[in-house]
């Protein structure tokens, strides 16, 4: 009886000790649900605070407001001080914000933990390219080869266009090209928009058979996209076949009348055709006309080029280039009537018309019309002049 006492009261010390543990570890369960709780909650006013600042900082700098743009990336930053997109955008605002040693101290230390990506190399490469330093090059190769999260193809398509205009920015023409090549290499044939577009960058920076390739690639695709027509006959222009341009420019006139430039270029290359004596298929008749009203145009330029310049042409004996120049085609008038019958005089003709040319445009300024012509034609037929002088 006594032992069974015991026992009972044994067993109710045993079960108060249980519920009391019970009971408090319950408790403190409920304190670290709440604590817990109390942290999420905060954490998550933190980070809708720092997301409302950076949405608001990233609207101020496409909206050209670099300087609202810092105030509120920095803000975001405060509540998240290690995101590395916040870093990067207020980065980008102080650039934008001409702020370029403060833009930099960001981005180096987003590209030591981050050398690999795309972006964070092509913002410092823009930077360093602003600055005139040459390792712009360096980070713009490393932002091609880089990863990038978004679009990856267009973002290092656009990466290597930026490159080329800072190969044009420091004067590196070799470069700006190969630069363009690569980017005809990596642009799908049948992208007739970006082939024109390239073709034109190449014509731009004096390489207009490179440019004529890709011109002829995007008509391949679409042989009525504009650009293209008015970019193949501006090329072949450049390259001296005025008769192959005159294809192009027509095409490029009739889906687009109202284009001035493009019609004076196919009136320009119908011109320089309607002007060569050295045409394959004239008449003996027709090439000497040609010749003497060639003639007769650059002995009129030259005159009004040595009175601009306050040279009388005609003295004697001759003294200067327009004096002499003169005397040259003077000694030519006999050969002029007898041109007809002697044709192989049009080639000496033609030196004169080249070197008369050639002095008034390197003394009264460009040519125009029909001088400009005779000009082109000097020098597609590599004429050397008289008493061998080149062109300019």
């Amino acid at each position: 009886m006594e032992e069974g006492k015991k026992a009972r009261k044994w067993a109710a010390r045993v079960w108060t000790r249980e519920a009391l543990l019970l009971t408090s570890l319950l408790a403190l369960g409920i304190m670290f649900g709440v604590t817990q709780a109390a942290v999420s909650f905060y954490h998550g006013q933190q980070s809708d605070l720092a997301n409302m600042w950076f949405q608001r900082g990233d609207a101020s700098l496409k909206a050209n407001r670099p300087k609202q743009a810092i105030v509120d990336l920095r803000n975001a930053l405060s509540y998240a001080p290690d995101d590395p997109t916040f870093q990067l955008r207020l980065a980008q605002a102080l650039a934008a914000d001409n702020r370029i040693d403060a833009a930099e101290a960001y981005l180096f230390d987003l590209w030591n933990s981050q050398p690999g990506s795309g972006e964070i190399n092509f913002e410092l490469a823009q930077l360093e390219a602003r600055k005139g330093n040459p390792d712009a090059a360096r980070y713009f190769d490393n932002a091609i080869y880089g990863v990038w999260e978004k679009d990856p193809t267009e973002r290092q398509w656009q990466t290597r266009l930026a490159l080329f205009h800072y190969w044009v920015s420091i004067g590196d023409v070799g470069q700006a090209q190969a630069e363009l090549l690569a980017l005809a290499a990596g642009t799908p044939d049948t992208d007739f928009r970006r082939r024109t577009q390239i073709a034109q960058l190449q014509l731009d920076s004096g390489d207009p058979r490179q440019a004529l390739e890709q011109f002829r690639q995007a008509l391949r695709v679409n042989q009525r996209y504009i650009p293209a027509l008015a970019g193949a006959g501006a090329a072949e222009l450049k390259i001296g076949e005025y008769k192959s341009a005159i294809p192009y420019l027509e095409s490029a006139v009739r889906f687009a009348p109202h284009d001035r430039q493009v019609a004076e270029q196919l009136r320009f290359a119908r011109l320089v055709l309607a002007s060569d004596p050295f045409e394959i298929g004239l008449g003996a008749e027709e090439r000497a006309q040609r010749a003497i009203d060639a003639y007769l145009q650059a002995q009129s330029r030259l005159a009004a080029c040595a009175t601009q310049r306050g040279v009388q042409v005609s003295t004697q004996p001759p003294q200067n280039p327009f004096q002499q120049t003169w005397a040259s085609g003077q000694r030519l008038q006999a050969l002029l009537r007898k041109l007809r019958t002697q044709p192989q005089n049009v080639l000496q003709v033609m030196n004169f018309v080249y070197s008369a040319e050639n002095l008034a445009a390197s003394e009264c300024g460009p040519l125009e019309g029909k001088d400009q012509a005779l000009w082109l034609i000097g020098k597609k037929h590599q004429l050397t002049g008289v008493n061998g002088q080149g062109g300019q």
